[in-house]
């Protein structure tokens, strides 16, 4: 019988961010349980790298999305790297935009969990400077994205629809 040494030895690998080219807020009206963090910021690096931020989470990963990059994007496939979000393991996402509403469907996969998780919401392109952006907090950024987010939590009102109807 071969011993095999599961152990991994701490190594570290140096893994270029690239440089922000696309900025979406993110407002989910359906999430995971152990993430429950309405608003986020996902960042778009020109490398296939992201950086995802909210009021409890900050952490890097790949993506692969079927649009060019100079387009929005409709469907991406999101790679964590290991954080101490994900318990220093990965998670993978798979986003699907819809451009008319500006509504997503995300599935969530984590390792040894044989069921996805669902989540949905909606999402809008940030217009900020891009310069500091990778340095920045959530608390600054939240504050330069306030009007975004402040229109996406009211597409997400479940009284909007009230709000529209035409009653006597």
């Amino acid at each position: 019988m071969i011993e095999r040494d599961h152990s991994s030895p701490r190594r570290a690998l140096e893994v270029p961010l690239g440089a922000p080219v696309f900025v979406q807020a993110l407002r989910y009206t359906a999430m995971y349980g152990a993430k429950p963090f309405p608003e986020a910021l996902l960042i778009y690096l020109d490398n296939g790298a992201y950086k995802i931020l909210s009021p409890g989470e900050e952490h890097y990963g790949s993506y692969v999305s079927a649009t060019d990059p100079a387009a929005p994007p409709r469907h991406v496939a999101f790679l964590s790297w290991p954080s101490e979000d994900w318990g220093r393991n990965v998670a993978s996402h798979t986003l699907t935009f819809d451009q008319d509403t500006g509504a997503f469907v995300q599935s969530l996969v984590l390792p040894g969990d044989a069921v996805p998780r669902a989540q949905h919401g909606y999402a809008q392109s940030v217009d900020i400077p891009l310069t500091g952006l990778m340095d920045a907090t959530w608390d600054e950024l939240r504050a330069a994205c306030a009007p975004v987010f402040d229109r996406l939590q009211a597409q997400t009102d479940p009284r909007r629809d009230e709000r529209s109807l035409d009653l006597p």
